[in-house]
């Protein structure tokens, strides 16, 4: 023992002189936080780089004078002189001035820091700017983006849903700010609910996510807003041809804030005329941050957004004296309070309260008609806490561990002509710890592992669910990556694979008799960075899927076993992604190949999202004079579907007229055993950036599908004529779209 004493003796005493220094590094032009900033002391082996909150901390630093330096492309290099004191921790707030010429390459340096220091399987990044350089469908839209990125499919061009290898929407767990999310989606999944003008980054991994996320099998969308400028204030507006929208941020004592708001104008426009469009959207969102001294922050934040459809309709027939009044409005409400408390420069937590709400009203009246009145009442309401911590004590690990709660209300009615058929109501709750630790074995190799303990309270389920993932440096501008995981679902909503376009997501708790979903990753490639900057990422992966839940159309309402068919399945493929984030021409250029299969019962089929091949070249070019050009070329081969070999008869009698009825039905060949014609489309977009009387303005044209290509929506036989008649619904045709924002 005394031996062991004189041994770790001089141990003790070095660490017991030794100085630690902390801190946040932020943008000086809006008080921002800035992640991936390189901190050292000049000509010294001791530095760091800033977290994702722009938090930085260096340990072990011997007493003296130093010089920091703080660095990142895009930002002017800011060089302070400090002194380290034994035993003591110093904390800095630093500001960083942006450098014009270089802000474009403030995207890659980040991509290339997460490179040096993250283990990240299968995620892509996005910024506010790459979003709105884009063509797109009338504005830029979050989810229209990603559909372009290798491992996405979309179904068709009237959906902004993402099928994630070989998943299903609901297995998407889509976050804002921090807020679980359940149908982010306006005019019926046409586009997202996300304003981009106020969206900060976007993060989103589509496999082998770490322990820190659960509750879905496929991917992680993670969405920051900005959190408003703190030291001017800043606004932005918008009309496109879809919408009219403006977001403001300033300072407020001790912090910032951001609201902005969008709303779409057709009903105006059109209002008493024959063409009314009797349909809007609004969103409106804001967040609130107050520095509560050095160590405290509390922000709140909000969504609130709406659908509303008022259509009402009379007989223009004298003979005639039928009404139809629908009345349809759905939307989202989500709101956060975020305490962020730097317990200790070795310890940072964040404990959020949240709400998130979804709802569904919807009315049909039918007057003086045969027809029965219809109400659908649908709603999930989510009550959660939860609180992270992040640990830096010990050296070469990053240690994460959390707990949450969340407290459901789900909420189903299905009434005819006032006679309520159906009426679903449930309280189940889930809770769930994780811990995870990145650490550093060598320099070259690193390893992320954790786990998730999940109890769910319907059933009294309780899953285990590890997960590992690791990067080894070969050389210092290539990679190995892979990760093995295993996830659980407890939610599910009421979709079938028969349908070919699905409006809205309702969503159900699993009950005592299904088990939970579950899905196994396995996902392994490389990560290359290549000169003028370009990365080379592949990546192949093979995810199960047992226990899925898919609709019964033909199920009994009031008879719980009867609602659902239990499938597994598999997906396996092989990604490529060549990307530039920096340069006059920026982009990327994405190759997908992938196979996605079910089994339900002795039935094995591809679903309607398995698309074998899928190309997307997206590029932004500087034209120079402030002239920017877009360029989307998209290309897939078809998706399967349920071919009609021919049509028969059905006969009944009817005894209020006495007579036989007779109707005509499909005779349907086996599951999705045909392939829709192969999908390409080709979109433009040419944006001018203006400067007048202290503003900037950015008009822009886009053309979606240049040369007017006839993609298949679907087919199907018109049994009304006489004889039947085999039509072709089409997607997209040649549509040009243009629209104006200013800043100020």
């Amino acid at each position: 023992m005394k031996l062991l004493i004189f041994l770790l003796m001089p141990h003790f005493i070095y660490a017991a002189v030794q100085g630690t220094l902390n801190g946040f590094v932020r943008d000086e032009t809006n008080g921002e936080s800035l992640p991936y900033v390189n901190v050292f002391l000049k000509d010294t082996q001791w530095g760091d780089a800033t977290n994702d909150r722009g938090y930085f901390i260096i340990h072990n630093i011997p007493p003296g004078p130093y010089t920091i330096v703080f660095s990142m492309i895009g930002y002017d290099k800011l060089e302070k002189e400090i002194q380290i004191k034994a035993n003591e921790t110093q904390t800095l707030e630093v500001a960083l001035k942006s450098d014009i010429l270089e802000m474009q390459d403030i995207v890659k340096t980040a991509e290339r820091e997460r490179f040096e220091r993250e283990v990240e399987i299968s995620t892509t990044t996005l910024s506010a700017r790459q979003l709105q350089s884009f063509p797109t469908l009338a504005e830029a839209d979050v989810f229209r983006t990603l559909q372009l990125l290798p491992g996405v499919v979309s179904r068709n061009d009237f959906s902004s849903q993402l099928y994630v290898r070989g998943g299903s929407p609901d297995q998407n767990l889509v976050l804002l700010d921090g807020v679980t999310v359940y149908n982010p989606f306006h005019l019926l999944g046409l586009f997202s609910m996300f304003n981009t003008d106020a969206v900060k980054e976007v993060e989103f991994i589509t496999g082998g996510f770490p322990a820190e996320f659960g509750g879905r099998l496929s991917s992680v969308l993670n969405i920051t807003n900005n959190d408003g400028n703190s030291k001017n204030f800043q606004g932005r507006a918008n009309i496109s041809l879809l919408s009219a929208k403006a977001t403001l941020q300033g300072p407020i004592p001790n912090g910032s804030y951001l609201v902005s708001a969008r709303r779409t104008y057709f009903d105006q426009i059109f209002k008493n005329t024959r063409y009314d469009f009797p349909y809007y959207f609004y969103d409106i969102q804001g967040k609130i941050n107050y520095n509560i001294g050095e160590n405290h922050r509390l922000t709140f934040s909000g969504f609130y957004g709406d659908d509303k459809l008022d259509f009402d309709v009379e007989s223009e027939e004298e003979d005639e004296d039928f009404q139809v009044n629908l009345n349809w409005l759905w939307g989202n409400r989500t709101t956060s309070l975020t305490w962020r408390w730097l317990i200790h420069p070795d310890l940072f937590s964040e404990v959020m309260l949240t709400r998130s709400n979804f709802k569904l009203d919807m009315d049909l009246e039918l007057i003086n008609t045969n027809a029965a009145n219809l109400m659908i009442l649908n709603g999930i309401l989510d009550h959660s806490a939860k609180a992270d911590f992040s640990y830096f004590g010990i050296k070469d690990h990053g240690i994460k561990f959390g707990v949450k709660h969340t407290l459901f209300d789900f909420q189903y009615k299905f009434a005819i002509d006032n006679a309520e058929l159906f009426d679903y109501q449930s309280k189940p709750n889930l809770t769930s710890l994780y811990l995870q630790d990145q650490f550093t074995l060598t320099p070259d190799l690193s390893i992320k592992t954790g786990a998730r303990l999940e109890h769910y309270s319907l059933g009294n389920r309780m899953t285990l669910s590890p997960r590992i993932g690791f990067k080894y440096r070969l050389y210092p501008n290539f990679a190995l990556k892979g990760s093995f995981g295993l996830y659980h679902q407890f939610l599910t909503t009421a979709s079938s694979d028969n349908q070919n376009f699905n409006f809205i997501d309702l969503w159900f708790p699993l009950t005592e008799q299904y088990d939970p979903l579950q899905a196994l990753h396995y996902v392994g490639g490389f990560e290359w960075w290549l000169p003028q900057d370009m990365i080379f990422k592949t990546e192949f992966y093979y995810k199960t899927m047992n226990n899925l839940l898919e609709l019964n159309e033909n199920g009994d309402f009031a008879d719980e076993s009867d609602d659902f068919f239990i499938a597994d399945g598999y997906s396996t493929g092989f990604e490529m992604l060549l990307k530039r984030s920096s340069g006059r021409l920026q982009g990327w250029l994405g190759y997908t190949f992938s196979i996605t299969r079910r089994t339900l019962g002795d039935l094995v089929f591809y679903p309607k999202h398995d698309r074998r091949n899928n190309i997307n070249v997206v590029l932004n070019y500087d034209l120079g004079k402030d002239w920017r050009l877009g360029f989307i070329f998209t290309f897939g081969t078809g998706t399967p579907y349920t071919p009609v070999l021919g049509k028969y008869a059905h006969y009944r009698w009817n005894p209020y007229h006495n007579q036989t009825d007779f109707e005509i039905y499909n005779r349907l060949g086996a599951k999705n055993s045909t392939r829709y014609p192969t999908y390409h489309r080709m979109d433009l977009s040419i944006r001018k950036t203006w400067k007048f009387w202290g503003m900037t303005s950015y008009p822009y044209f886009q053309i979606i599908n240049v040369y007017n290509r006839d993609n298949v929506f679907l087919y199907f036989w018109d049994h009304e004529a006489n004889p039947s008649t085999f039509i072709t619904v089409p997607m997209f045709p040649f549509l040009p779209t243009l629209g104006f924002e200013i800043e100020f």
